[in-house]
């Protein structure tokens, strides 16, 4: 209870860093074992090995077929940045869409076709954010564009394989931090109300 004339005083404080905190996010190579674990459940491949590359595994050979390339083509923010504080430091987090062109390569015992359309059924399907919610609180599935027919692409041997494509977009919520000389204490004083 306040006596009155007497003023009461309420002191919030910041957390205490011990280092740099903790940040949520994720390289292009976390996201693309991300996308291959999905793509291991999604396309039931039997018989044959079923290799997942990505873009920055340039310069080496194509593997044997069926086979799938990831590739990061674009970032951009969908919102505005959210902000908190701690003692020294100030984090940051938007919301963002991640764009990734998925090059399905197939053989004689699955076509990329099929594939393709195993990858958009199920990606298109609530079961995606089902599994991708099991893998990761930052990034998310949203939809996928129509499967492009590529028809034939040459390979490393000058040989004709069977290819296909689609875009696949996801919502990423990555956190930056930067040093800030926030306040570390906040004291307010409160008067007691008189009631009419």
């Amino acid at each position: 209870m306040i006596k009155k004339g007497k003023s009461a005083q309420v002191i919030a404080k910041a957390p205490k860093d011990k280092d740099f905190p903790e940040l949520k996010t994720l390289s292009h190579k976390e996201i693309y074992n991300l996308i291959a674990k999905f793509i291991r459940k999604a396309i039931p491949v039997k018989g044959v090995k079923l290799s997942i590359i990505h873009d920055s595994q340039n310069r080496a050979s194509s593997p044997k077929s069926p086979y799938i390339v990831l590739q990061i083509t674009d970032q951009k923010r969908l919102s505005s940045s959210e902000t908190r504080y701690t003692d020294q430091y100030k984090i940051m987090w938007c919301r963002s869409q991640v764009s990734v062109h998925i090059s399905f390569v197939g053989s004689q015992t699955i076509p990329a076709l099929q594939m393709a359309y195993a990858f958009d059924v199920r990606f298109n399907d609530a079961w995606a954010s089902e599994q991708f919610e099991q893998y990761s609180d930052i990034l998310f599935p949203l939809y996928s564009d129509d499967i492009n027919s590529e028809g034939q692409i040459i390979n490393s041997e000058d040989q004709y394989d069977d290819a296909c494509s689609i875009n696949a977009y996801f919502e990423y919520h990555p956190e930056l931090g930067v040093c800030a000389n926030s306040a570390k204490e906040i004291v307010m004083d409160m008067d007691a109300a008189e009631l009419l």
